[in-house]
Parts: structure tokens; sequence; C-alpha cells
């Protein structure tokens, strides 16, 4: 038969506590969530809620909205697998290529192309 060794630590009330916190599920008021949730929306640019086809967009507004893409990009990424994680992406690259599109247009009519 053979030894066997076995180490633990059992942990003290106080121990519990600190190693549940970080976990502990908070539902809508969770602190992570407000913040994430306050993340996303100032990443949207002001005047794209009001945005309509009879307006005019600057490259400046093109690289706002680009770097509006790319955070939540970040965000949504780190999302597990899944149907809305797939549909959030899909919509990013479908909104991301139209602003490419328009970059470029915009890049040849200043040069006279």
């Amino acid at each position: 038969m053979s030894r066997r060794i076995s180490q633990s630590i059992t942990p003290t009330t106080e121990d519990v506590t600190i190693l549940r916190e970080p976990f502990a599920t908070k539902g809508g008021n969770d602190p992570v969530i407000t913040e994430l949730r306050r993340l996303l929306k100032d990443a949207v640019p002001t005047w794209l809620p009001k945005l309509s086809d009879d307006q005019e967009l600057t490259r400046s507004r093109l690289d706002e909205f680009k770097a509006a893409v790319t955070l939540r990009r970040q965000i949504i990424e780190l999302l597990p697998d899944g149907q809305a994680r797939t549909d959030a992406l899909a919509a990013l690259d479908n909104a991301d290529k139209t602003v490419a599109e328009m970059d470029s247009e915009l890049s040849v009519g200043a040069f006279g192309g």
C-alpha cells in the first residue's frame, strides 16, 4: 500500500467572505454591470442616434465611428461563443465594412477620382 499525502486548509469566516465577494451575483445593480453599460453607452458617438440619410458624414465622424466599433468589438469578443456574440460581431462587421467603403469613397472624391 502506498502512502497518501493530503494538504488542505480550512478557511476562516473572513476568508470565505473575501473569496466569495468578487463572484457575488448582484443582478442589474452590480457595479461592474453598471460600469459596462456606461462604457458601452459612452462609446456611441453622440450624433449617431439622430443620424439620417439626409446628413453628411465627415472623415472625423467616420473615425469616431471606427473607434466606437473597435471598443465595442473588444468587449463583445470577451463573451462566450453563442448566437448573441455571433450576431453582435456580424453587425459590427457590416458597420465596419460600410464605414470602410464610405471612407474609401471620401478619399477618392477628395482627390478628384
